[in-house]
């Protein structure tokens, strides 16, 4: 079972703005924070060309109950982060905290010029291997990365407005 993930963001300013803002772990404690994510850094030390992240987040959403005994009442996931310099956009890899069964999320975002702004593209995929209940679960992580985009993307359009950023 695999799930495609796509998720697309048109931001208003530059795509060098966007990327210095994105890629800033300060900005990222208030950004996590406005959305009401637990973040925990792990470890972050530089890379070529970079730098990266391994961090513990907490969606504060509640699990629906068919997944709550694999996941508990809340789902968390260990992503590593490395963004890259040159190419404005990080590679992610997202380990849920799920008992019971192999999962794996991976991808990449990229911020790319698009006309008046820019636009942030995440791609990437979704696998549990789960009998019965996998695909499930692979729907509610989808569910779970995009809603916390899009808040991510408001959150971050509010911020580079009030903020005279472009």
């Amino acid at each position: 079972m695999t799930t495609q993930i796509l998720i697309e963001d048109r931001f208003a300013c530059s795509a060098e703005s966007l990327y210095k803002l994105l890629s800033d772990n300060a900005f990222d404690d208030k950004l996590m924070d406005a959305l009401s994510m637990r973040k925990e850094l792990l470890d972050s030390h530089e890379v070529p060309g970079g730098v990266q992240y391994r961090i513990r987040l907490t969606n504060p959403e509640d699990i629906p109950a068919i997944a709550v005994k694999f996941t508990g009442a809340h789902l968390s996931y260990v992503e590593t982060r490395t963004w890259q310099n040159a190419t404005s956009s990080n590679t992610w890899i997202i380990e849920p905290e799920v008992r019971g069964a192999t999962v794996e999320a991976k991808g990449k975002t990229e911020i790319v010029p698009a006309d008046g702004g820019c636009v942030r593209r995440t791609t990437g995929t979704i696998s549990v291997n789960l009998p019965l209940i996998g695909k499930k679960i692979e729907s509610m992580v989808l569910e779970s990365i995009t809603a916390t985009f899009k808040k991510n993307a408001k959150y971050c359009q509010d911020y580079l407005r009030e903020n005279g950023i472009s």
